[in-house]
């Protein structure tokens, strides 16, 4: 099996409302795989349990029923060898930018000597050579986003799952954003989950994408993008084929967005 491939099977997912004294589920028998070195993106409307796949992939919380596996092993807990990109920058504000960078390195044990020229290289990659003492108060979102994507990858995890990291970014800002994240992956080729809203997005990084139902999520569809790699995302939107993807995962996803906003509505959506 392929370095870094993600296998769930059957995965459902439910927690308590004490004060409503019933289980909500959150996503229920969930299947799908991301072979190792594959992007894969995961839509779907508000509430349907993507950033919830995330969590449990990452072991931060237990599966209910079903079963996940890194590399053809349980997942038990946390796995030292995945990244995790949150949608908001988790940047300690009173570190410079070159210390937020080896803050990961620092927690593993990682020696000084071997420490500083890592930490500067991923400082040069994101394009912040010249910022290393610079505050997150002093720099703008994207700078911080790439503060952001530097401290997971500078201790090289197989890999890489991305809750809506540059969602809260202006459109210009998250276009390079997104062009850094898909160079940073073909050089390194890490498996890669990520999650958005938005499915330009997906279309322009992804190998796959995976639609996602409306609560409690199940997977409703997977697609091939099929669109030619090395990709720009301002000029892959240019493709031909890249408007007839669109549309046809479109399809498949706007009744989802529909009931999940009508259940958000009138309350049926926790």
């Amino acid at each position: 099996m392929p370095t870094g491939a993600i296998v769930l099977e059957q995965v459902t997912h439910r927690f308590s409302l004490p004060r409503e004294n019933r289980e909500f589920t959150a996503v229920e028998r969930v299947s799908f795989d991301v072979r190792g070195g594959e992007f894969v993106s995961i839509v779907g409307p508000s509430g349907c349990g993507k950033s919830t796949l995330l969590a449990l992939v990452a072991g931060l919380v237990p599966v209910s029923e079903g079963r996940i596996s890194l590399d053809g092993r349980p997942v038990a807990g946390v796995d030292p060898r995945l990244g995790f990109v949150f949608q908001r920058d988790a940047l300690f504000p009173w570190k410079t930018v070159a210390q937020n960078v080896g803050l990961p390195l620092l927690f593993r044990g990682v020696a000084a000597e071997v420490a500083r020229p890592r930490v500067a290289d991923w400082i040069a990659r994101i394009g912040l050579r010249g910022f290393e003492r610079y505050h997150p108060h002093q720099l703008s979102g994207g700078m911080r986003k790439r503060v952001a994507l530097a401290m997971t990858m500078v201790y090289e995890p197989e890999i890489v799952l991305m809750d809506e990291p540059f969602g809260a970014l202006d459109v210009q800002t998250r276009n390079l954003m997104e062009n850094d994240l898909l160079e940073i992956w073909s050089q390194f080729r890490r498996t890669v989950v990520f999650v958005t809203h938005d499915l330009e997005e997906a279309i322009a990084l992804s190998d796959r994408i995976v639609v996602m139902t409306a609560s409690p999520g199940r997977v409703k569809s997977i697609y091939t993008i099929s669109l030619p790699r090395p990709r720009s995302v301002t000029e892959i939107r240019f493709h031909p084929d890249f408007g007839r993807l669109y549309e046809t995962i479109w399809k498949d996803l706007k009744d989802e967005v529909r009931l999940g906003y009508e259940r958000s509505q009138t309350g049926l959506l926790d």
